[in-house]
């Protein structure tokens, strides 16, 4: 009664379960600004036996939706930056087009011999990628938010970040919605393009690695950022989908049962954002990554037992 048969995806799956997975991602959205795909593409490949390429095309889908909406309800709360959600989603789309790319050659290499086990090899290179990314991600949100918990700025100032938004390349832009005054325009371009790159390879919306980025490289202020991430989002994923699609990696009715809870955890998730300071925002966020983490070790260990 509960069993659906994808016929994209070739697995039966529980149905109740993809809606709530639905609603939990929409949450995700709607309070940080993040497609979630780091998290929905493996939950895909690890709670519902969907293959990699086929889970990272229907992630594309459902992100792609669920940004829309979310975007729509941060321009209703003019927080985000249209301008700079323009600027870095073109580069990004560019981007977006190269992680596809590698992601076809990728998987042209079948199996790989690992301790002894044999392993399909884009699900070795695509765990790899998440693991290491979102372990320095979560690493350094959380001591920076902890760190700030002494009566400073909400707002971090990293000397990294200084010595970015510092490039003499012209052309220069302001962003006023994000109180920059100035920066050259290769700085969001150049970062928005790496994130992109990821878009396409790992189906993911590039939000987890966009939005500190945004916050701790371009200075962006964090409720402005988490808004301004989802055009980003949003026009990233729509990309990476069409492309994706065109492969017949996207399953519709997948998607379809995921959205019945993503509406509501999107409208869920915008609500609590309101009410939670910066500093506490990027906290949840390293909190959220290390969930993806130990989702990838999981399924990491799961092979070798």
């Amino acid at each position: 009664m509960f069993e659906l048969f994808l016929p994209v995806g070739n697995a039966e799956v529980w149905w109740p379960g993809l809606v709530f997975l639905g609603f939990l991602i929409g949450m995700i959205t709607g309070f940080f600004g993040i497609g979630g795909g780091f998290l929905l593409t493996p939950a895909l490949k690890i709670c519902f036996n969907v293959s990699y390429p086929v889970a990272i095309g229907s992630s594309l889908l459902q992100i792609s939706l669920t940004s829309l909406f979310s975007a729509y309800k941060y321009w209703q709360q003019k927080s985000l930056d249209t301008k700079m959600g323009v600027v870095t989603a073109i580069a990004a789309l560019i981007g977006t087009e190269c992680g596809v790319r590698i992601l076809k050659k990728i998987s042209m290499t079948s199996t790989v011999i690992v301790a002894g086990y044999e392993l399909p090899f884009t699900d070795l290179v695509i765990n790899s990628c998440f693991f290491v990314l979102m372990v320095l991600t979560a690493a350094f949100m959380y001591r920076e938010a902890s760190q700030g918990d002494r009566g400073e700025s909400e707002e971090p100032n990293t000397k990294i970040g200084e010595f970015i938004r510092s490039c003499p390349l012209p052309p220069f832009l302001s962003f006023k919605q994000s109180k920059i005054s100035e920066l050259s325009l290769w700085v969001p371009t150049t970062l928005s393009f790496f994130v992109g790159c990821l878009t396409g390879l790992l189906g993911i919306g590039g939000g987890f690695v966009g939005l500190p980025l945004m916050i701790y490289l371009l200075g962006m202020p964090t409720r402005i950022a988490v808004g301004t991430s989802t055009i980003q989002v949003l026009l990233a994923s729509c990309y990476g989908m069409f492309r994706h699609m065109q492969q017949g990696h996207v399953d519709i009715l997948l998607v379809a049962f995921m959205l019945l809870g993503s509406i509501a955890g999107v409208n869920t998730g915008v609500k609590i954002a309101k009410k939670v300071d910066a500093r506490d925002t990027r906290k949840y966020f390293a909190a959220l990554l290390l969930l993806g983490i130990l989702l990838i070790i999981y399924d990491m260990l799961y092979r070798f037992v």
